[in-house]
């Protein structure tokens, strides 16, 4: 399989899939596995043997501050790559520990093997396309198991002996899947950075964390504040937990601790950004790259409130019992630890609100997330922080493809009726007011083609991108900015030439990870060399970035990013140079005009209740009334609009 998965690597990377298929999995019965991963002794204690007397003369064994590993060596490039995986973090969590924080890992005697990959966190597997390598490649290629929390390293051999003569540390670039806090795994084929270390003076390292329920149930409410159980937010503690394992090791493996810089895909971007704001974790790390993710967008966060709802639906549906939560909660936690693992991972998508809507995020707990998103950036000092964050072309085509498979096509573009363009925009967007909900779909409308299909399409694709993906990246990019922190924005527009699915998802939601982790380097693959040329000047971006905090020499070719001078550096194996925004436009609509309409009241409630602002509208009230009717509703949204717009 892992074979098979790189040789089509090009076009499966499309997927979008690294924030966690943009809608429910198709479960299979068969589908996960709660047979833990044998090799890293898969039950409570790790896999070790008799350490040898002269260790040290071992180059694939290090002492680690909780014993020694002894792992692998492999030749990539013509340089020798040595692979540490599997090494555990934390104790098991299992039986008690369920649905608790991480707990360190006891210290083992012997020499715990290393060389084996892990296994991944228990999750459901997506089967919409089945024998589709693009979307299986993002399904776990190890064994699931609540037994999952454990790390991967590799360490160029140059490194290892330029470190055992005193020589510089490197820097530590860790790795955060994506998968909507809702699958994902360290383990995939995709990950693989032994052609990064092959190609750069850099260590990089992955974690396992738990997701979904597992590592993110929210129950808070009913326990108390000094209670360990259900707190929130174990996935984000999960990976605090691993960060801190890595900072305290950085060094036996080469490694500087005090250059360790968190990247992340989707939901592994907003991971990084939590980690950078979390009073937690702030100060672990030294930078940050956010790719396609950061923690303000709808999807990677949730109230306390919101969440601990949804924890009592889940204690609900599997047979918990949920009105003893406020009368016997310990009585709730024992049932929730004797739910099948199966049971949790499939009853919590009965959650799930529609696109992007998981039912798993880091929740403001008034712990490792004190506050709103916004709110921390605000009040933090950010002097001594760099980010590298950036959004890809066509972030919302495979999002919309897995909500809406009634609507489209994988392989070709649909022609989208205008009626059934209108009922998506009013589905996705079901919670805000029918004043919102028009005024997106003014934004989103060519209204010199209404009747072309082939652009609802692309509007629709454009309205998830927007709203969900590139604009939430630009306002965080900006806050950053405006409170002290050099920020660099690139924005990625290269479709692979192997790509898999149909020409019109374009540059999809995932499509840069082949790039960042060297993979057009792999020349079994039939990339061409312009795209080859593109991934090593990514890979050399990343490891400059993780070492000086600039991601190019020149800064002129590459100027910080600031909401006055909102300047990206485009990604693309043809096109070189800077551009502007990205979607200034639309991103001005979501960010700065439509949050304007919160305070204005439907028009027909306005007129059924007589309150309607009819003054403010510049009209009369009787005609006021007669053009808020459904008949009339875009002509009075135009109204309000233009307003609006007069009074920025």
């Amino acid at each position: 399989m892992a074979t098979q998965c790189l040789l089509i690597l090009a076009g499966c990377i499309c997927t979008a899939m690294a924030i966690g298929a943009g809608s429910k999995p198709h479960f299979n019965s068969s589908s996960a596995s709660s047979t833990p991963h044998s090799t890293i002794g898969g039950g409570s204690s790790p896999n070790t043997n008799p350490g040898k007397l002269d260790y040290h003369n071992d180059p694939l064994v290090v002492e680690t501050q909780s014993g020694l590993v002894r792992g692998s060596a492999r030749v990539v490039l013509g340089k020798e790559v040595h692979i540490f995986t599997g090494i555990p973090f934390a104790k098991p969590p299992v039986g008690p520990l369920r649905f608790r924080r991480p707990v360190p890992v006891e210290p083992w005697h012997g020499v715990l093997d290393a060389t084996a990959l892990p296994n991944s966190c228990y999750q459901e597997r997506y089967e919409y396309f089945k024998g589709f390598e693009g979307e299986e490649m993002w399904n776990p290629n190890t064994n699931v198991s609540e037994d999952c929390l454990y790390l991967n390293i590799w360490v160029p051999q140059r490194v290892r002996l330029r470190h055992s003569g005193e020589r510089p540390k490197v820097p530590i670039l860790v790795w955060i899947y994506g998968g909507g806090y809702m699958s994902g795994t360290s383990t995939l084929d995709v990950y693989d950075a032994d052609i990064v270390v092959a190609t750069s003076d850099i260590i990089v390292a992955s974690m396992q964390y738990r997701v979904g329920s597992f590592g993110f149930l929210y129950l808070k409410p009913f326990f108390g504040s000094d209670s360990e159980e259900a707190p929130g937010n174990m996935g984000m503690w999960d990976q605090a937990l691993a960060i801190r394992w890595l900072k305290d090791n950085a060094a036996a493996f080469g490694g500087d601790p005090d250059l360790i810089t968190l990247f992340g895909e989707s939901a592994g971007g907003g991971s990084v950004s939590l980690h950078l704001m979390s009073p937690i974790t702030k100060g672990l790390v030294r930078r940050g790259i956010m790719q396609s993710g950061t923690l303000n967008a709808p999807w990677s966060y949730m109230t306390g409130e919101k969440a601990a709802d949804i924890g009592r639906v889940l204690v609900e549906d599997v047979g918990c019992n949920s009105t003893q939560l406020t009368e016997a909660p310990s009585k709730v936690m024992a049932c929730l630890r004797s739910v099948d693992s199966k049971a949790i991972s499939v009853k919590q998508w009965n959650s799930y609100w529609g696109i992007l809507g998981f039912p798993s995020a880091p929740t403001i707990d008034g712990v490792f997330l004190p506050k709103h998103p916004m709110d921390l950036i605000k009040e933090l000092d950010w002097e001594d922080t760099e980010i590298l964050i950036g959004s890809n072309q066509d972030e919302g085509t495979y999002f919309i493809l897995y909500d809406f498979m009634d609507y489209f096509e994988k392989d070709s573009p649909t022609f989208l009726q205008r009626d059934k363009y209108l009922d998506i925009v009013n589905l996705i967007f079901k919670n805000m007011t029918r004043l919102e909900r028009d005024a997106i779909i003014f934004q989103y409308t060519d209204w010199e083609h209404l009747a072309d299909g082939y652009k609802n399409q692309r509007m629709i694709a454009d309205v998830v991108g927007d709203y969900f993906f590139i604009c939430p990246t630009n306002v965080f990019a900006e806050q950053f900015a405006e409170h002290g922190t050099k920020v660099y924005y690139y924005y990625f527009t290269q479709r692979t030439s192997l790509n898999l699915w149909g020409q019109w998802m374009g540059v999809m939601h995932g499509d840069e990870i082949e790039y960042v982790f060297g993979h057009p380097l792999n020349m079994s693959i039939d990339y061409n060399e312009n795209e080859r040329d593109l991934s090593l000047r990514i890979m050399k971006i990343y490891s400059r970035f993780a070492l000086t905090g600039k991601p190019i020499a020149n800064e002129a070719d590459w100027p910080t990013y600031t909401k006055d001078h909102p300047k990206y550096y485009i990604l693309n194996s043809d096109t070189y140079g800077t551009g502007k925004g990205p979607r200034t436009t639309n991103c001005a609509f979501w960010n700065d005009f439509l949050p304007k309409l919160a305070n204005h009241p439907d028009p027909d409630y306005a007129c059924a209740s007589g309150v309607a602002e009819t003054a403010n509208l510049g009209v009369n009230s009787a005609t006021s009334c007669l053009l808020v009717g459904p008949k009339h509703l875009l002509y009075f949204v135009t109204i309000v609009l233009a307003r609006l717009l007069l009074s920025l």
